[in-house]
């Protein structure tokens, strides 16, 4: 495997929001979650699926996003859902800002890959439907960021599978001016399937002040 092939950059960005004309608009009560978008061959957001498997289809993108053609793709967003008042349509929803998530499948770090594990501050870590959601501090000033989530080792124990996992983040030799907000989410689909009975999953972070952290999980989760 190539180097740069483990890599998932990351571009620290500010929400995209809407723009021209309705910078005036003043926002419904809206959500601001981690979420699934289905894009059409265009790049456009066609649909919302939350973590609990409930779909929208997007009446209004205020965003004006293009993002990867005919993919589905995590993102942070502001959203509105609307219900229909009975089944003639379906749900809608319309996205007022949102920002890519860093969401790679993980993979084992290959053979002559130095691992690396640049701290970060962390905001919170939590296990929500098939996704460990994180948000995190990262120290940068002007260098792109390289993230992905490495699985380390996997045991059995009692027939129960405990899958380890750690955040890789290589800040590039960045100067640490300023602090900017990361949304990560991993995706346990392949564990999902490879255990269907369930499994322990584990993230351990390295922080500025704190070492390595480690969060462990029990999929499937009673609050799933």
């Amino acid at each position: 495997m190539r180097l740069k092939a483990l890599y998932i950059i990351l571009i620290f960005l500010s929400f995209i929001s809407c723009t021209g004309e309705e910078n005036s608009y003043v926002y419904p009560s809206v959500k601001l979650e981690f979420i699934s978008a289905q894009t059409d061959a265009s790049g456009k957001i066609i649909s919302l699926t939350t973590d609990k498997d409930a779909t929208y289809t997007v009446e209004k993108d205020r965003t004006d996003s293009k993002l990867s053609a005919n993919a589905l793709q995590r993102i942070v967003c502001n959203y509105i859902a609307t219900e229909p008042a009975d089944n003639s349509q379906n749900a809608s929803a319309v996205i007022y800002s949102l920002i890519k998530a860093v969401s790679p499948t993980p993979v084992k770090l290959a053979s002559g890959v130095q691992m690396k594990t640049d701290p970060v501050d962390i905001q919170s870590v939590w296990l929500s439907g098939r996704y460990i959601n994180m948000t995190l501090q990262v120290m940068l000033q002007s260098k792109t960021h390289l993230f992905h989530f490495i699985e380390t080792n996997t045991t059995i124990k009692n027939g129960v599978p405990s899958i380890n996992l750690t955040l890789y983040h290589d800040k590039n030799d960045d100067v640490e001016a300023y602090t900017k907000i990361a949304y990560l989410s991993v995706p346990l689909d392949k564990y999902i399937q490879q255990y269907p009975n369930g499994f322990n999953v584990s993230m351990s972070i390295q922080t500025f002040n704190d070492g390595v952290k480690t969060y462990t999980f029990t999929y499937p989760s009673s609050t799933i």
